[in-house]
């Protein structure tokens, strides 16, 4: 479980709500037209510009973040690449028998290149076959983080437009009786859906956006690690030496088990 962000969701509607609460009635923020204007609005903009698919895998990557199910082991996955290096010393058969039994889908991948690379091409190639991959896995996951980001932009310009919309409505009743009366309710009113798309987008969308663009950081270090030990392993280095020089991509305070991971 990742209690901070757990914590960070309950605290920001906690907040939001007794903020509103000391100073209104919570039944003055149920308004339909804002609700239809700004969270309507942003899941049809939402469907215009990226594809549902898309969307709801990098809110169910949030979602199995915030349940710690997505947390890297760093200091597992490197006395993984330390076993394979024991393991390749012995021979690409019990290299390979390894290999099968890793959990990291990209040390397992990289394993497999290595037992091809062997007699296919140089170390140098190989770090840019490497390399390359890790390079287009994180470009492509710090563009997908943005999608939230961009997403955030929405709420409160059409949170915009329902207040406008409201504003026009309460300018075309002043000729009333009772207009002098209605001013203040009105305005409240059109008001709601300003306030609808700030929370949406500063208390969801950017929040998101941001733990994904850490998390794409985190799976970038980890990569990082895999490659970095491979070429290690194919340079033939002794063991101690891949724990101790893989260890060096992590803070000293996380290089031992037991502490808290980066």
């Amino acid at each position: 479980m990742n209690f901070a962000t757990l914590i960070g969701l309950v605290g920001a509607a906690a907040v939001f709500i007794i903020g509103v609460t000391m100073t209104l009635p919570l039944s003055i923020l149920v308004d339909a037209h804002a609700a239809l204007l700004v969270i309507g609005g942003t899941a049809a903009v939402t469907l215009v510009c990226f594809p549902l698919e898309l969307v709801l895998n990098l809110l169910k990557v949030f979602v199995r973040r915030v349940f710690g199910k997505n947390k890297i082991d760093y200091l597992g996955l490197i006395g993984e690449i330390v076993e394979l290096s024991k393991e390749y010393r012995r021979g690409m058969t019990a290299f390979d028998s390894a290999a099968k039994k890793v959990k990291n889908p990209f040390l397992k991948e990289a394993a497999g290149l290595l037992f091809w690379a062997e007699s296919e091409i140089n170390s140098e190639e190989f770090r840019e076959l490497l390399e390359l991959r890790v390079s287009t896995v994180i470009k492509t996951y710090l563009e997908e983080a943005k999608v939230f980001k961009t997403l955030s932009k929405f709420p409160p310009a059409l949170g915009l437009m329902g207040t406008s919309i409201g504003m026009i409505t309460l300018l075309q009743s002043l000729g009333g009786a009772d207009a002098k009366n209605q001013i203040g309710p009105a305005m409240a009113i059109a008001l709601v859906a300003t306030l609808y798309g700030l929370v949406f987008s500063n208390f969801i969308f950017i929040p998101i956006g941001e733990n994904l663009t850490a998390q794409a950081h985190e799976d970038h270090i980890a990569r990082k690690i895999v490659t970095e030990g491979m070429l290690l392993i194919n340079a033939q280095k002794p063991s101690t030496y891949i724990d101790e020089k893989l260890k060096s991509f992590l803070l000293p305070k996380h290089r031992t088990h037991g502490a808290k991971k980066a």
